[in-house]
Order: structure tokens, then C-alpha cells, then sequence
């Protein structure tokens, strides 16, 4: 069955390109990674749902973009989705304010990846786990930014997802132990909405699907697609 990939904030489809698209198409499941650069959060799913006219499919979506999967777990053609690293169906409010309370500097200094200009070491820190080489994470974390500001804001916001005991889709929450944009509890909250377990990677940072490691993610979602 076909895998459609959406991308989180601030970044695009090259995210799937580094070598995680290529594992999931090796194990069987052809992976669409869609571009989702609408100017409102409301704005992006209809690029999905333009594939999805097409016929059955899995969603996998990270960050911003597994809101946008859930946002989309209704429509008759999907079967399932993976959330990685996701936001949950109450938004970003809790988590945002979660880091500025623990973590103020580095709250500052993710809050301007949505313009333009070379990431600091902390906002490094917040994406990447300790594995990660130094010189991949700078080379990776430099392709990050110009996310529409609107779009943000209305992702703080509770957002229009259906639970888990109504739209009765295969669910697979995968969140990151070192991930510092997105806690623990906001992932396993999102679990629960929609019936399932979050499982997490104990090595792995926000960006999954190109920390170190990132073969474990993909291989655990090919695990669940093919179930």
C-alpha cells in the first residue's frame, strides 16, 4: 500500500530523501513525500487529500506534519498513520510552554527558525540526539526555516481531530527520548487520543528520520505498515 510522507515545520520533502523514503521503498511500501507549504495550518491538507483521490493509503507525518495526518484520519482512503515526534491533538501550547518554562534559551532561539539563517548550537541540541555527528546535524539543521507564522500560531491552537474510538484507523505513535521540542507526556497523550501505545526511541532526537539511528524508526514503521 502506498505511504504518503509529510514533513513537519520549517522543513519540506527533502527530509524523506536523505535515506528514510529509500528504506521504507526497499521494505515494500513506494513512499509519496508531499509538499505542505500552505500559508494557514487549515491551508495544507487538501495537497494530501489530492493524492489520497487516488486511492488507499498510509500517512507517516512528523512533527506539524502527523497533525495534519490526524487532521486527515477520516477521510475514507486512509488506512492508517505513523506520528512521529507528533503534535498532539491539543497543539502546541502545552509543549511550547513546557520549553520555555525548562528551557528559555533554547525556546528563544527555536522560535526563530521559522526565518531565515544558520542554527545555533542549542537549537541543534533541541533536534538531534547524542549520537548525532556535529557536522551532519549543521549540515541538516541549516536546510530548516521560512514556516508561515500564521501557520504556527494556529498550531498552538486544540485542533479538530477525530479520537480513536471514532475513526478506528491503525495508529503507530513514535516519539524520541531526546526530543526536547516535543515531550514525553504531549506524545503519549496523543496515543491515547487515538487508542494506541507511543513507543519511543531511546536515542533518537526531534528529527527522527535524520538523526543517527534513523534506520530504526523506518524500519519500525515498515514492521507496522506491513501488519
Amino acid at each position: 500500500m502506498p505511504v504518503i510522507l509529510l514533513h513537519g515545520a520549517a522543513s519540506g520533502p527533502w527530509v524523506w530523501a536523505e535515506g528514510f523514503g529509500q528504506r521504507l521503498a526497499e521494505a515494500g511500501h513506494a513512499g509519496l513525500a508531499v509538499p505542505l507549504h500552505g500559508r494557514t495550518l487549515s491551508d495544507r491538507p487538501g495537497a494530501v487529500r489530492a493524492v489520497l483521490d487516488a486511492g488507499p493509503a498510509l500517512l507517516v507525518g512528523h512533527s506539524l506534519g502527523a497533525l495534519i495526518a490526524q487532521r486527515l484520519l477520516d477521510h475514507p482512503a486512509v488506512r492508517g498513520a505513523a506520528l512521529l515526534a507528533p503534535v498532539p491533538p491539543e497543539g502546541l501550547w502545552w509543549s511550547n510552554a513546557h520549553l520555555a518554562a525548562s528551557d528559555p534559551a533554547l525556546w528563544g532561539e527555536v522560535a526563530k527558525m521559522a526565518g531565515p539563517g544558520e542554527p545555533s548550537p542549542a537549537v541543534l541540541s533541541g533536534l538531534f540526539g547524542p549520537d548525532m555527528e556535529a557536522a551532519a546535524a549543521q549540515r541538516l539543521a541549516a536546510r530548516l526555516g521560512h514556516e508561515s507564522p500564521a501557520a504556527l500560531l494556529e498550531a498552538q491552537m486544540p485542533q479538530p481531530v477525530t479520537p480513536g474510538w471514532v475513526h478506528g484507523r491503525r495508529i503507530l505513535v513514535l516519539g524520541a527520548a531526546h526530543d526536547r521540542l516535543i515531550p514525553r507526556d504531549a506524545v503519549e497523550r496523543c496515543a491515547r487520543w487515538h487508542g494506541a501505545a507511543a513507543e519511543f526511541l531511546p536515542r533518537a532526537g526531534h528529527l527522527l528520520m535524520l538523526d543517527a539511528g534513523w534506520e530504526d524508526a523506518a524500519d519500525r514503521i515498515s514492521a507496522w505498515a506491513a501488519g
